[in-house]
């Protein structure tokens, strides 16, 4: 039978019992981690993520591991985009360089003012030499590729403009803090280059430089090129006979980038030559596909002395080079 004293206790327990599960609800409310605020080994703010994303979202997480290891490192941030940290292996040009750098690619353009690339879904710089030992890689860059839709929700350049202001902010950041800055490696989203699209190859004017005819004089006018314009100081060109890149024959490239001349030098005497421009040394270099050894075009196409022979002199008397 109940007394009124154990009525009192039991509604004592009662109010203890309900007093303790209210603290533990607001407990397990309070124990929400919070929301995550640096990502990529401390080189980008929520802003600099939210930059990459199609729908912004309230919560942003990153997946990373350690960036100082003698292996690939990596970021990833949800389902928009991947950092990568890695060391440039065994590229023997500077067009095989780029394609470490900043994916494979026969349409690319240079980021202003940085040894760097950008392509449709790619961007990659390469990091100063000072950060070799820091970063456990001797010839380091970094790379970002975007995911989910970039390229179909951001038309006219706009993706290559996001990708390379985050790009470069990470690279700034993350050479900050290693203690090993260069050059200050850093670009404004306006100062991006467009995204290159093919066009109809000159024979006399290939590339857009005046007097740099590739082709046998019996080919056909049926090739394509995307070329990077502006001055030499990484430029390219690739053209093939059809608009599909797969089919894409020859490349060339000019560059002033020191640290890419130093690289990879005129050691090919039949496809490279090093020029020197207003006191810079300039390397050209000429390269082929790889692929199948028939290819539209193919037969049309110079030899690669005649090549690079044509592409020097061309250049020379655009810049007004000497050939040393």
């Amino acid at each position: 039978m109940s007394t009124p004293s154990t009525k009192i206790l039991a509604a004592a327990t009662a109010a203890a019992l309900l007093a303790g599960g209210g603290a533990l609800a607001l407990s397990l409310q309070g124990s929400e981690a919070a929301p995550q605020t640096s990502f990529c080994w401390g080189g980008l703010t929520r802003e600099d993520v939210s930059a990459l994303t199609v729908e912004p979202r309230e919560r942003y997480t990153s997946t990373e591991t350690d960036a100082a290891k003698p292996v690939l490192s990596y970021c990833h941030v949800d389902d928009e985009f991947t950092l990568t940290l890695d060391s440039v292996r065994s590229a023997g040009t500077v067009w095989g360089t780029a394609d470490e750098v900043a994916a494979e690619s026969p349409v690319r353009a240079p980021i202003p003012g940085v040894p760097g690339w950008v392509n449709r879904t790619y961007a990659g710089v390469l990091l100063p030499a000072g950060c070799a030992d820091a970063l456990a890689k001797p010839e380091p860059y970094l790379q970002i590729q975007v995911t989910n839709d970039q390229e179909d929700t951001w038309k006219d350049g706009a993706v290559q403009k996001r990708m390379a202001a985050v790009l470069m902010t990470a690279a700034d950041r993350l050479t900050g803090t290693q203690g090993c800055s260069g050059p200050s490696p850093a670009t404004q989203p306006g100062t991006a280059p467009p995204v290159l699209e093919r066009e109809a190859l000159d024979p006399a004017r290939a590339c857009g430089i005046e007097g740099f005819a590739p082709l046998k004089a019996s080919a056909a006018a049926q090739f394509t090129q995307a070329a990077t314009g502006g001055d030499f100081r990484l430029w390219s060109c690739a053209f093939g006979a059809t608009d599909d890149d797969r089919d894409s024959l020859v490349h060339f490239t000019v560059t002033q980038e020191p640290a890419l001349v130093e690289r990879h030098r005129a050691d090919d005497k039949d496809r490279s030559a090093l020029l020197t421009c207003a006191g810079r040394p300039t390397l050209v270099q000429v390269g082929h596909f790889f692929g199948p050894r028939k290819r539209p075009g193919r037969d049309d196409l110079r030899p690669d002395a005649e090549l690079l022979t044509g592409l020097a002199d061309a250049v020379a008397d655009q810049a007004g080079c000497e050939l040393e």
